[in-house]
């Protein structure tokens, strides 16, 4: 955005800033917490790496969201907001509430995942009551729901579209889980894609060892669970 340029509303500079078709649906996954390349590709299928390059260096330039690259091996970068970005928070969640109201499919209960076979890794816990509520029961998804030391025996000829696991580095052994997972993905003979359902920032580090492909803050939000399920295992193509 440039300061000496004229413009005839406030509603220009907005617009200037984060017009075209895929800025605020970046700007709305960086809302909670930082994302990595590799997940804004697989959160957003429909747009391709060149262009999500393109949008991530124009937010940056207009100081709305942050790159930190982490030195560390392999190369770790992350996106986040900027104090500057957060003030579009508002924006983008009304947005989100809008296309609901627009398109009822997404409202609570009515998108259906009644084709999924999902595995949720939690031991009992108000995280997995609501997973099995907002999936299950709202949903439609065929859901299995086991702790992690349950992994070793069952997960061999379980059908299996997605894993979500609730992650707790300190209490679980990860290691157990990532074998059990990779046999999963074996057997299934196709892409099994994962998602980490984490507490703290520094879970990020570690869940991104384990082989998870996309990180969500807990309390996770329905919205960016379906809309990150969907996205994920291509049920919307």
């Amino acid at each position: 955005m440039s300061s000496n340029k004229q413009y005839g509303c406030p509603v220009e500079v907005t617009l200037e800033v984060i017009g075209g078709k895929w800025k605020c649906v970046v700007l709305w996954w960086l809302r909670r917490d930082a994302k990595r390349f590799s997940e804004l590709m697989q959160l957003i299928p429909g747009m391709t790496q060149k262009v999500l390059t393109e949008r991530l260096r124009e937010l940056e330039a207009d100081g709305l969201v942050y790159r930190q690259a982490h030195r560390e091996t392999p190369p770790r970068v992350e996106y986040s907001l900027t104090p500057r970005g957060q003030t579009l928070r508002p924006l983008t969640e009304l947005m989100c509430s809008w296309g609901q109201a627009q398109l009822p499919s997404f409202q609570s209960g009515l998108f259906r995942f009644d084709r999924l076979s999902i595995l949720v890794v939690a031991n009992p816990s108000p995280t997995s009551k609501r997973l099995y509520q907002e999936l299950a029961e709202y949903r439609g998804a065929t859901l299995t729901i086991l702790p992690v030391e349950a992994t070793r025996e069952k997960l061999d000829h379980l059908p299996v579209d997605i894993v979500i696991v609730e992650f707790d580095p300190l209490k679980q052994d990860w290691n157990q889980l990532t074998r059990a997972v990779q046999r999963l993905k074996s057997n299934a003979g196709k892409p099994v894609s994962t998602i980490a359902l984490i507490s703290t920032v520094e879970d990020r580090a570690k869940a991104f060892s384990q082989g998870f492909h996309v990180l969500l803050n807990q309390p996770f939000e329905a919205s960016e669970l379906t809309a990150a399920i969907a996205s994920l295992t291509g049920y919307l193509r």
